[in-house]
């Protein structure tokens, strides 16, 4: 369920909310009553995308490309 932030207008107090996607937005402060505007953020959650992982990915060296190069390197500069 997302978790939503609040700010009162009347008493500045911000508060979160856990509601399902389908509620209403809350109008009341919990604090004094007045009305509440639900704040735009980002959340804390993140995306993953389908990469391969780290220990996956080829590695520079004389088979692959280095660093943006398009010859195969015998010493990475790259640091990988």
């Amino acid at each position: 369920m997302p978790v939503y932030e609040y700010k009162c207008n009347d008493c500045t107090h911000e508060f979160e909310a856990n509601q399902s996607m389908n509620e209403n937005p809350l109008t009341n402060c919990p604090a004094c009553g007045g009305n509440v505007k639900r704040k735009i953020s980002g959340g804390s959650g993140f995306i993953m995308k389908s990469q391969a992982a780290p220990a996956a990915r080829p590695r520079c060296g004389k088979s692959q490309t280095c660093c943006g190069s398009h010859t195969p390197c015998g010493t990475p500069s790259c640091g990988n």
